[in-house]
Parts: structure tokens; sequence; C-alpha cells
């Protein structure tokens, strides 16, 4: 596995451009990976299920297109349910914060 540099570790958690940021079904705006956490860990199904579901995962897209975080993406597309994402999200959050500058 590659090392994660500092400033790289950094622009992950930083915020996107603010035409870039994620507006949810329900009207809360994610600029980061930590606001994309805690709106998740205060989602209701009907949400989540918007945006996470057969068809589509929104929140993995915007991780790979936006953040750039391709390493997230891809397990965020393994998952459906609201749980495990959160998991691994915070997870990230965590690691990512352990190695920035």
């Amino acid at each position: 596995m590659a090392r994660l540099l500092p400033s790289e570790a950094e622009r992950l958690l930083s915020n996107v451009p603010e035409q870039f940021v994620f507006h949810c079904y329900d009207g809360t705006v994610f600029r980061n990976l930590r606001d994309l956490a805690r709106g998740i860990s205060s989602m209701n199904q009907e949400v989540f299920s918007f945006h996470v579901n057969d068809q589509k995962n929104d929140f993995a897209s915007w991780v790979a297109d936006v953040v750039g975080d391709h390493a997230l993406a891809r397990d965020l597309w393994r998952t459906k349910n609201p749980s495990t994402t959160l998991r691994r999200v915070a997870e990230r959050v965590a690691f990512l914060e352990s190695r920035r500058a």
C-alpha cells in the first residue's frame, strides 16, 4: 500500500469547493468527510435509501469524484446500509486525521 503523505490526508479532509458540496435529500449539506460522517449518523432510512440503493450510491460517487478519496469510495460501493457506511466513513476520517501534518 502506498504511503499517505500528511498533505494528502489534509486535502482529503478539507472542504470541497462550494460548487461541489453534497446536497442531501433532506436539505443537509456536506462539505467534507467529517460532515458526511455526522450526516449519516443522524440520517433516517428513507433519506439514506434515496442516496444509496440498487441503482446508485451517491455518497461513493461524491467521495470518488469530488473528494478524490478512491480508497474510501471503493469501500462505500460495497455497502448498502447506514451503519456499515457510517463505520467506513468514520474509520477513514480517523485514519486521515492520524496522518495529517
